[in-house]
């Protein structure tokens, strides 16, 4: 079986301003869909990086409940000074300005979105690919969890490989992807915080691509992991989803496009 990250999907209040926000950036938005109970929206960069899924619910209206469930969300650039002013000059939140870090050969500014999520730019000075030319992409997404081990272990199993792990006096990091296909999740552990994860209002969903999602999903359910929704076929769309619940309660949708 092969996995790989196809978005995350959180929730937005209005979802033509939080377009805008990032078209700003340089991303695209290159779906939109509207159904019964919300509307949603796939920003990306069609050639490179991962994608990120907004949605608002038609029934809910305002502010967004943060929760201490997500921490940020990653914007890769090969010119973090043209997006940084590009946000800035039209009106959005600068919480950090560009600032290089020589010890890692990084340069990294935060921003926030209308409804406050924390988007950090970063530029590597180079990047691994070799890649000078793209100007914009999505880098990866960053969401808190209790036990760092224990959530490695539930998404390892469902095949994604953890490629990169550190640990700092405030946290414990550990980013999982498939190499060169779909996007990057990063999981993070507060170090001085126990407190259980809360979603707020701002998460709906992780999508987890496969090419057989009822093996997946039985693979799960059999480690002890809770099935939400058992696979079925949508009479929408010609693929095979299931919904599992990962160990902090995060709803996980494998996708099988059939």
């Amino acid at each position: 079986m092969m996995s790989w990250v196809g978005q995350y999907c959180i929730y937005v209040s209005d979802l033509e301003t939080a377009i805008r926000f990032y078209e700003t950036l340089g991303l695209v938005c290159t779906s939109h869909t509207d159904l019964d109970e919300a509307k949603e929206a796939i920003i990306e960069n069609p050639d490179k990086g991962g994608r990120l899924q907004l949605a608002q619910k038609i029934e809910r209206s305002g502010p967004i409940e943060m929760g201490n469930a997500f921490w940020k969300l990653y914007v890769a650039t090969n010119d973090i000074q043209k997006v940084y002013k590009a946000a800035v000059d039209a009106g959005y939140r600068s919480k950090a300005e560009p600032t290089h870090a020589d010890s890692e050969s990084i340069t990294t500014a935060s921003v926030e979105d209308p409804d406050g999520y924390e988007v950090v730019l970063i530029q590597r000075h180079p990047w691994g690919d070799d890649d000078e030319t793209t100007y914009v992409w999505l880098d990866q997404y960053s969401i808190y969890v209790s036990n760092l081990d224990r959530s490695l272990e539930f998404y390892e199993l469902l095949g994604l490989e953890c490629t990169s792990r550190n640990e700092t006096d405030t946290h414990r990091q550990a980013t999982l992807e498939r190499t060169g296909k779909g996007g990057k999740i990063q999981l993070a552990q507060q170090v001085a915080n126990g407190a259980p994860i809360d979603m707020g209002t701002s998460m709906w969903k992780l999508y987890v691509f496969t090419d057989d999602c009822e093996a997946l999903h039985q693979r799960a359910v059999d480690a002890g992991h809770q099935s939400l929704i058992d696979p079925m076929r949508p009479e929408r769309w010609p693929v095979t989803i299931s919904f599992l619940s990962d160990p902090d309660g995060y709803q996980v949708e494998l996708v099988q496009l059939d």
